[in-house]
């Protein structure tokens, strides 16, 4: 079943801060779409539930030193 979450990321700074977490989500199997609003804070990712899971979501933004909240 597809999902889509929104999550405050945390320790993110730059452009480049966003655009590493969104590529390495992205190559995550499950991982249907990632987008974000730098000024706002927040990242959208729709992702196969059956696949990955938030918690999972949260452990690989933070092997980037990113934190996810949701």
């Amino acid at each position: 079943m597809k999902r889509l979450h929104f999550f405050m990321i945390r320790d993110t700074r730059t452009r480049e801060d966003y655009e590493r977490a969104k590529k390495h989500l992205e190559s995550l199997d499950g991982i249907l779409r990632v987008e974000y609003e730098m000024d706002a804070g927040i990242v959208g990712i729709e992702y196969e539930a059956e696949k990955i899971s938030k918690d999972d979501l949260k452990e690989e933004a933070g092997k980037l030193g990113y934190r996810l909240l949701v």
